[in-house]
């Protein structure tokens, strides 16, 4: 669960919230390292659309949320094209 803002507060109210969205991604090396798969296959499922995936800034994020919504709700199998980067 996310932090309310503080608007106004400490920093002349120049603060921020990002919320708990956040949390939703991580790199492409992060959820490769932590999934134990190489890489290079995590990047090319990226770039296919096999994973959810979103661009932040300049980087290709993997949207560990929607992978985790998708599963829980019964989701087996991750087809190329599944996810669009639309």
């Amino acid at each position: 669960m996310s932090k309310p803002c503080n608007e106004g507060k400490g920093a002349g109210g120049n603060v921020v919230s990002l919320g708990s969205r956040i949390s939703d991604l991580c790199s492409i090396v992060t959820f490769a390292t932590a999934s134990g798969i190489p890489v290079d296959e995590v990047v090319e499922w990226v770039e296919n659309g096999t994973l959810p995936s979103v661009t932040l800034a300049d980087f290709r994020m993997v949207n560990v949320g929607q992978l985790r919504v998708d599963l829980l709700n019964g989701k087996a199998t991750f087809s190329e094209g599944d996810y669009s980067h639309g």
